[in-house]
């Protein structure tokens, strides 16, 4: 049975998946009782928080190693009256990362980020949040707790890496029709599954990420191939 508000945590699950930035609020070591924001990417990790690349040069770097504790805010991308756009506010704690599986996977969503950490010296940062703030217009703001909100990856590295592979090596032709389920961009340039998680897959093309609502939830290997199979289904032309 869902509890009350479950359809706007869920909600905000979503937006925390796909906005794949955020504004980072730290306190500030320079002017002390002043909050410090700076717009910062991030991908979702296998526990479903928060990744950050951050420069150790940055103010905010520089804020979080005096102080830990901080916010991220994400918007949903549109355009209009803005406070009819979701968003969402977080609070928690930052967490420095050592060498691990999604490390590397940081890479694949923003892969012009390798410099960075390989020649420039960035740090690879987890977010971990307490609670989360929900506002999707009038009388829907409310707060969840984390749990309510972050979602783990329902596979591990290899069987991800896995399906990954197949889908970018045998059908890039489906997943060009997947991606127009999501935008009418138009380029030449090839789309690459990311990821994939209960809720969704991630494309990216270039630069940029798009993330695809599944049609239902995911929690097996079986399961991911037939929602992949039904959603290539729903676009005739792209049979390969």
């Amino acid at each position: 049975m869902m509890q009350p508000g479950d359809e706007h945590a869920q909600s905000a699950q979503w937006l925390m998946a796909s906005a794949f930035q955020g504004v980072l609020s730290t306190h500030s070591a320079e002017h002390p009782g002043y909050p410090f924001g700076s717009v910062v990417p991030y991908m979702l990790d296998r526990g479903g928080v928060p990744v950050f690349l951050l420069s150790h040069l940055s103010q905010h770097t520089r804020n979080l190693d005096a102080d830990g504790r901080c916010g991220l805010t994400m918007l949903e991308a549109g355009a209009g009256d803005i406070q009819k756009l979701s968003r969402l506010s977080a609070i928690g704690d930052i967490v420095r990362m050592d060498a691990n599986p999604d490390v590397e996977r940081y890479f694949d969503y923003f892969p012009q980020a390798r410099v960075y950490h390989e020649q420039l010296g960035f740090r690879f940062f987890r977010f971990e949040p307490i609670r989360f703030h929900w506002n999707a217009g009038f009388a829907t703001a409310r707060w969840f707790a984390a749990g309510r909100v972050i979602r783990a990856r329902p596979f591990d590295v290899d069987v991800e890496a896995n399906i990954l592979a197949h889908m970018n090596r045998d059908h890039a032709g489906t997943l060009r029709n997947y991606l127009r389920r999501v935008t009418e961009a138009d380029t030449d340039a090839p789309a690459v599954m990311i990821g994939i998680d209960s809720a969704g897959i991630d494309l990216r093309v270039g630069e940029d990420i798009y993330r695809v609502l599944l049609p239902r939830e995911i929690e097996t290997v079986d399961a991911a191939r037939a929602v992949l199979i039904e959603m290539a289904a729903d676009h005739p032309t792209a049979a390969e």
